[in-house]
């Protein structure tokens, strides 16, 4: 094996990542806190504070705001994004999320982050 990539390509393990952003430290860790207790998540990443500058109601706007990563298995998908619509303080939040490759391990883990 050359490199990381080389050995990612011939997995065909997958997980689901995804972000969000959410205006406070303390509300982008009570949300983390509830996806955690509903088992939608296998873990979480909070990065802050960071700017967004995006277009609301035909205004330039700009903001601090923290940035949530999560991990999840596939099969959760529909439900963390009700999770998210119910508990996420913005009227129309980020959620985006994508499939990525992983070990085979890790991907164990993330689809079963309580063991067996």
């Amino acid at each position: 094996m050359n490199n990381c990539n080389e050995f990612l390509s011939k997995s065909n393990a997958t997980i689901i990542i995804g972000h969000s952003t959410l205006p406070s430290q303390k509300e982008a860790v009570l949300l983390v806190k509830i996806l955690q207790e509903q088992g939608l998540i296998a873990c979480a990443q909070i990065e802050g504070p960071i700017l967004s500058k995006y277009t609301w109601n035909g205004k330039a706007e700009e903001s601090e705001e923290w940035r949530i990563t999560l991990k999840f298995k596939n099969g959760n998908i529909e439900k963390l994004t009700k999770a998210l619509q119910q508990y996420h303080p913005y009227e129309n939040p980020e959620w985006v999320y994508w499939e990525a490759k992983t070990t085979k391990a890790y991907s164990g883990w993330v689809k079963n982050p309580k063991g067996s």
